[in-house]
C-alpha cells in the first residue's frame, strides 16, 4: 500500500472551503482535468456520513466506475471516503482543513493499492495521482479565490 499527500492554502474562509470540497457535486468543477466524467451522491443532500458516491472518470482511456461512501465528517475539520463495491486501487480518501491567518490549509491522504502488494504499476500510479491531485487542488483553489463558486452547492 501506498500513500500520497498534498497541501494547499486557500486564501478563503474554512467554512467554505470546506463546503466547496466536500460536496461530490461540486466535484466536475475542479476535477475535470483528472478525468471526472460524471457524479452521483446519494442523497444529494445533505453530506454526512453514509452519503455514497458513485464517480466515473475516463483514466488513460478507460471508463472506470468507483463508489465510496463517506466514513468520516466533521464540519470544518474532516471529512473522509472509503471505497466500497469496487476494484479500483484508491482505498480511502481523507481531507482535513485548518484555519490559518491566510485562510484555510487543506491536506489531502489517499491511500492506494494495486493487487498484488506494491508493484512498479503501483509506483507509477502514486506518482500519476500525486501530480492530478496536486492539480485539482489547485483548480478548486482558484475558483475558490476568484469567488467563481459562490453559486455552487
Amino acid at each position: 500500500m501506498r500513500t500520497i499527500t498534498s497541501s494547499i492554502i486557500v486564501e478563503r474562509p474554512i467554512d467554505e472551503v470546506f463546503a466547496f470540497v466536500t460536496d461530490a457535486r461540486n466535484n466536475p468543477l475542479w476535477q475535470a482535468a483528472s478525468g471526472l466524467k460524471e457524479i452521483r451522491q446519494e442523497p444529494a443532500s445533505p453530506v454526512g456520513v453514509g452519503a455514497r458516491i458513485t464517480e466515473v472518470r475516463d483514466v488513460m482511456g478507460q471508463r472506470t466506475e468507483n463508489s465510496s461512501e463517506v466514513t468520516e465528517y466533521e464540519p470544518h475539520s474532516r471529512y473522509a471516503r472509503s471505497q466500497i463495491g469496487s476494484s479500483g486501487p484508491i482505498l480511502r480518501g481523507e481531507y482535513t482543513f485548518e484555519e490559518i491567518p491566510a485562510g484555510t490549509r487543506w491536506l489531502v491522504v489517499i491511500h492506494i493499492q494495486m493487487g498484488g502488494g506494491a508493484t512498479p504499476d503501483e509506483a507509477q500510479l502514486a506518482a500519476n495521482l500525486q501530480r492530478s491531485v496536486a492539480a485539482d487542488m489547485a483548480t478548486a483553489k482558484a475558483l475558490l479565490e476568484r469567488r467563481v463558486v459562490e453559486n455552487a452547492r
